[in-house]
């Protein structure tokens, strides 16, 4: 798709951006050299104030809420089973949207959820909305007296603090322990009290086969046969109650100040972090835009954890000529984002299973996904015109914090760019279809939840959970 000539005025401000790009990566180059405790508890917390500016967004108007499920179901065949769910902030990543599935889904099997978290937030106050017991707890002392006072049949961590890991441990009540992802830039005394944890519970549940085959190559044999595989799921969508695509557009160009008319348009529902690799989809997707054979568009909504890769991907936007083609929101309405696309793509270096690239194949969306857990799984399942393309560092077996590292150091050309622009063009070529009223959609959040309560039952009862050992 060829780009409108320049004038002078745009040329000074391509100029301008491509300094701010250079000063931005330096900042990200620098910041990656720290050990991953400074660059999470300091550094990111700085640039946030320093950096720190409003972000357009969609409000979310979502006909079914994040987490909850359309299903219910008689439970008194089943022994009344409480669990606490013991977590970080829930406003943080996918995990946070992990727990919310299944606090609305577990009670249909059983299981009533209770959260012990660190700090408040809008997600802690729709789930106490919704009549979860929710808990922000700060210290050791106040979790144990938390899981007193609820007494549950067990616990399940999801990636905890470490005051909440010691609670489950000195509380003695059965643990399963949740594993999200391929965790890269864990220590080796982080190891240790990963080793600790799965050797002392009755389970671990492995977000794909990924994050399984990660973490059993790292902990005791014992502990790695205990590893059970449970892919994250989805609520399913009120299709009847969803806006037409027609109008999710619009609301789009609303959001973007632009009209999307009749563009191709992909978005990538992602948190700004270097996870995601933000400033390598921004540059590889105006790579695909130069061999475009229809007017595209790409469009991040999410929040802001590292704003120096958000304005570093700013930056590589802006010296671009057809860099007005690429959009930044704040986190938006998921439903109607994924209505109004044409396509989905997450470009991570590593996931365990993306909750949001769930969310785009129950939503009918065809979708990209680099190398990374959960992402075979996906593709296979996902409309026409979907694919896997090669993960942004490299080999996707060897992903480490090193080849991270180099990979956000050359943003402008990672090794997979030019499959990226391939898959983009194919998927662009594929007829808009969405979902439409009548189409029978898996409640894989529902899904995930039954295997939860059962695997949580058996915790409970100290049994080895089926499947456990063959994983």
């Amino acid at each position: 798709m060829p780009s409108a000539p320049q004038r002078p005025g745009r040329a000074r401000t391509r100029v301008s951006a491509s300094l701010r790009a250079r000063l931005y990566g330096t900042v990200v180059t620098l910041t990656d050299l720290l050990p991953p405790r400074v660059r999470y508890g300091y550094v990111h917390p700085t640039t946030a104030k320093l950096l720190r500016r409003p972000l357009a967004a969609i409000p979310r108007d979502s006909p079914v809420a994040q987490g909850s499920s359309t299903k219910t179901r008689a439970a008194s065949d089943m022994t009344a089973v409480t669990c606490a769910l013991l977590t970080d902030h829930l406003d943080i990543g996918g995990i946070g949207s992990v727990i919310e599935m299944l606090a609305g889904a577990l009670a249909a099997h059983g299981v009533t959820p209770v959260i012990l978290c660190r700090g408040e937030g809008r997600r802690a106050a729709r789930l106490r909305d919704a009549g979860v017991r929710v808990e922000s707890v700060s210290t050791m002392a106040e979790a144990l007296a938390a899981l007193d006072a609820v007494s549950p049949d067990v616990v399940e961590l999801h990636s905890a603090p470490r005051y909440l890991e010691e609670a489950a441990l000195t509380s003695g009540i059965p643990l399963v322990v949740a594993l999200h992802n391929t965790e890269i830039h864990y220590t080796r005394a982080k190891w240790r009290t990963v080793q600790e944890l799965m050797t002392h519970a009755q389970a671990s549940i492995a977000v794909s086969d990924v994050v399984r085959r990660f973490h059993a190559d790292r902990v005791p044999p014992e502990a790695a046969a205990k590893i059970v595989v449970v892919p994250n799921g989805a609520p399913p969508l009120d299709l009847a109650a969803l806006p037409t695509r027609e109008a999710a557009r619009a609301r789009l160009s609303t959001a973007i100040g632009v009209p999307v008319d009749d563009d191709v348009v992909f978005v990538c529902l992602a948190r700004y972090d270097s996870q995601k690799n933000i400033a390598g989809t921004t540059a590889s997707f105006l790579r695909y835009l130069a061999h475009a054979e229809r007017p595209s568009r790409l469009v991040f909504a999410g929040d802001p954890s590292d704003w120096a890769e958000l304005r570093r991907a700013e930056a590589l936007r802006d010296e671009h000529p057809q860099g007005d083609r690429i959009h930044f929101l704040g986190n938006s309405d998921a439903s109607t984002l994924l209505r109004a696309a044409d396509g989905f793509l997450l470009n991570s270096f590593f996931e365990g299973w993306p909750v949001a690239a769930t969310e785009a194949v129950s939503a009918g969306v065809p979708i990209i996904l680099s190398e990374m857990g959960g992402a075979a799984e996906l593709v296979r399942t996902a409309a026409p015109g979907s694919s896997m393309i090669p993960n942004p560092s490299g080999d996707a077996a060897a992903v480490s914090d090193a080849a991270v590292r180099r990979a956000r150091r050359s943003s402008r050309t990672q090794p997979n760019a030019q499959e990226f622009a391939r898959a983009a063009v194919a998927l662009a070529q594929i007829p808009p279809r969405g979902t439409r009223a009548g189409d029978e959609l898996p409640d894989t959040a529902d899904v995930m939840a039954a295997e939860h309560a059962a695997i949580l039952r058996a915790a409970r009862g100290g049994i080895e959970p089926e499947g456990a050992a063959s994983a």
